[in-house]
């Protein structure tokens, strides 16, 4: 398969059947997340149309030509200490001329991976080129998740959002803010150190028609985020919304890390 024919890249990683992250980014600007890579398993999902090949365009420049050219399907027999399953795949020709979520595709490649947590199998350059791979698409979907994740918490939707997003998430408040409350620790402590600050630089956030910034400080293991009055910036202690979450560090080694 040649890049030129790729519509469609399809990105999954998870464990002991948990999807810990799964990114659909098309050609044609539709963009589907949900998850950052931990565990446990986000429930709030999106799907938003983008108009351009702003995500796709810069991952395909990534992926190497060789694996291309064939797929590749590796599981091993048992899992003593849990598995860890990536998945990158490759989508183009669609027979009834939709490049969209109701495509009919007709050429595909990939590569499947499913180990062991501790097998001497991550020593193979494979697994270099899906982590990488797998942490490019998740760098450049973060500000557009990061988004989604507001509009599902705070009801707050981004100046910068596209018109035509669907946000998937539980129905009770209780459940969103957990989800919320792992989001953020999966964040904080992701070994990449995502700067969330980054994520509502230039842009608004409208909350019961009102028009709001978000301001927010990360530092270590806290992380607050306040929405106020454009004409508040400077000052601090009126806030619209907030939330402060205090996550401490787990002595226990995460599962899995960017």
């Amino acid at each position: 398969m040649k890049k030129e024919d790729i519509e469609l890249i399809i990105i999954k990683v998870a464990s002991n059947g948990q999807e810990a992250i799964n990114m659909k980014i098309y050609k044609n600007g539709t963009t589907c997340r949900y998850g950052v890579g931990g565990l446990p398993k986000l429930g709030i999902g999106m799907m938003s149309f983008v108009g351009d090949a702003r995500y796709f365009n810069p991952l395909l420049d990534k992926v190497p030509q060789e694996i291309l050219e064939q797929s590749k399907n590796k599981e091993e027999p048992s899992f003593p200490t849990g598995d860890i399953e990536y998945i990158i795949a490759f989508y183009g020709d669609s027979k009834n001329g939709d490049t969209g979520e109701r495509a009919e595709w007709t050429k595909s490649t990939g590569i499947r991976i499913k180990i062991d947590q501790n097998s001497n199998f991550w020593s193979h350059p494979i697994m270099k080129v899906l982590d990488g791979l797998t942490m490019e698409a998740a760098e450049l979907t973060n500000e557009i998740y990061f988004d989604a994740i507001m509009l599902a918490k705070w009801n707050a939707k981004s100046s910068t959002m596209p018109e035509q997003t669907i946000i998937n998430q539980p129905k009770t408040e209780s459940e969103v803010h957990q989800i919320y409350a792992n989001y953020i620790n999966q964040m904080i402590f992701s070994a990449r150190k995502w700067d969330m600050t980054q994520f509502t630089r230039n842009k608004t956030y409208e909350i019961e028609g009102n028009q709001t910034i978000a301001k927010i400080t990360q530092q270590g293991n806290k992380f607050s985020i306040r929405f106020i009055p454009p004409e508040m910036e400077s000052v601090d202690d009126i806030l619209m919304n907030s939330t402060l979450i205090d996550i401490e560090a787990k002595k226990k080694k995460p599962w899995w890390k960017f």
